[in-house]
């Protein structure tokens, strides 16, 4: 047997956090090493000055608590053939599998997270209309032709396969939708590995303990349950408070903290500034990037936080000509907020019914669009920034929803939580009568965004402009 091989590193989360041969070779690419400078919450360190932490760190977690998963549910290999680089039995594969997709999850992460994946993503959408593009543009798309499309001296693709990983079923993992329902459970549910580490670590980092949950017993509460060939991760009923809370935390952290106000307006006002950028072409184009940046390791890596940066500071020297994006440009860098539009219907609001939220979305545009024409007549120079969010805060996915995805099995719909009851049978947290889910489940919070240059607002309100708006009927 070879001799083991182990590399430890501290985190201030977990603690130690120990890699093995196939996780270090990955951790030392410029893939990989590019996470450092990609900050975890975008500009959410404009409100909360802690939060700088980053991808990096915070995929390194998500490996440690499925390593713990793994360990407590009885899926895990022994520490010896798991740090024995010669050791590529079954059980031992899947455990290294299971670590590597939690590692490796954000690989294809954007600048600054999810601010500048959404100017990607709304820049699609606008092609996509005019048939330009030739792939969906996301961080999900982009991280799979890495793991699959790298075989090359350096390139994960290659590494992956010398150490006996399969990228095609890694890739799969991560994606959640691999043959195999429980490892996609225990990367793609309401409870799994990746929420269960950015939750802590965001809410120390930010100083907001909304996140915060007791992991430990958590981990401990989860079992496995045989269905046919199928093994269903779940969790045990006597947890079922405790699933509930983190549910319930999950809820609030992503409502106060993620996307109503505090840094989310910073995020919008960048992701409209790298629009620009996009339709201009001033900066790497999803199809480049997909066709030609990820094939040279050293170029993917300066794809970072700082890419977005440099662009910006050199239209801030001078070179943009366009009048609302040099405005959005001085807001971001100078840290100058804007101002938000917060009455009905441009204020969250509780989702109780499809029905509802399709008003709520007709409504909402109306609204929206009645104001951009208020304000284009007092100043045509004037801007607003709006989103109307495609999917909403939620606790958990209703059972109605449930049966719809998985009509004849909806135990076997990947996100939802599932309990083992006392009697050794399986249900749908949502059917356990003593869960809040089941009445919770039934509200979703729907959270649009409408941000002015404080000028504008101030303008609104001198010509009564936004008493109007509350007055109107839709």
């Amino acid at each position: 047997m070879a001799a083991e091989f182990k590399k430890v590193i501290f985190d201030n989360i977990h603690g130690y956090i120990t890699l093995n041969k196939v996780e270090s070779r990955i951790l030392e690419t410029p893939y990989y090493q590019r996470l450092r400078w990609i900050r975890q919450l975008g500009f959410s360190f404009y409100i909360f000055p802690g939060a700088t932490h980053t991808r990096h760190a915070h995929a390194l977690g998500v490996l440690h608590v499925m390593h713990k998963i793994l360990k407590s549910i009885g899926k895990s290999s022994t520490d010896v053939k798991l740090f024995d680089p010669e050791a590529r039995d079954e059980t031992t594969t899947f455990h290294r599998t299971m670590r590597l997709a939690a590692m490796l999850h954000d690989i294809g992460t954007f600048p600054f997270s999810h601010s500048i994946e959404l100017a990607y993503i709304n820049h699609w959408r606008h092609q996509s209309h005019l048939g330009r593009p030739k792939y969906r543009a996301n961080h999900e798309v982009l991280g799979s032709e890495i793991i699959l499309n790298t075989d090359f001296e350096g390139g994960l693709t290659r590494i992956l396969k010398e150490e006996g990983i399969d990228p095609v079923e890694l890739s799969k993992v991560i994606a959640g939708n691999s043959k195999n329902l429980l490892a996609n459970q225990l990367m793609h549910s309401d409870v799994d590995a990746d929420r269960m580490d950015y939750l802590i670590r965001d809410a120390h980092h930010t100083g907001i303990k909304l996140g915060i949950y007791d992991q430990d017993l958590l981990i401990r509460s989860l079992d496995i349950y045989n269905e046919g060939k199928k093994e269903v991760l779940c969790v045990r009923e006597d947890a079922l408070n405790l699933v509930d809370a983190f549910l319930v935390s999950r809820y609030f952290w992503y409502s106060q903290i993620i996307n109503d106000g505090t840094g989310y307006k910073f995020d919008l006002i960048a992701a409209k500034i790298c629009e620009y950028f996009l339709e201009n072409g001033l900066s790497y184009s999803f199809d480049h990037l997909m066709e030609k940046v990820i094939k040279n390791p050293n170029e993917y890596f300066t794809f970072n936080d700082s890419y977005f940066m440099a662009k910006l500071h050199e239209y801030l020297a001078g070179r943009i000509t366009h009048p609302m994006i040099r405005e959005l440009s001085e807001m971001l860098a100078r840290r100058i907020p804007p101002a938000q539009v917060k009455i009905a219907p441009l204020a969250p609001t509780l989702v109780e019914s499809e029905e509802h939220r399709q008003d709520l979305v007709k409504r909402t545009t109306a609204a929206v669009e009645w104001l951009e024409q208020e304000i284009k007549a007092l100043d045509p120079e004037a801007w607003m920034i709006f989103d109307i969010p495609m999917k909403d805060v939620m606790f958990t996915k209703t059972m109605d929803v449930l049966k719809k995805e998985n009509k004849e099995k909806p135990l076997f719909v990947r996100d939802s939580v599932k309990v083992l009851t006392r009697h050794d049978e399986l249900k749908l947290l949502v059917e356990v009568s003593s869960s809040l889910m089941t009445i919770l489940s039934q509200y979703r919070n729907f959270i649009p965004r409408v941000y002015l240059a404080p000028k504008t607002y101030e303008l609104l309100e001198k010509k009564k402009v936004l008493e109007k708006l509350r007055d109107l009927k839709y």
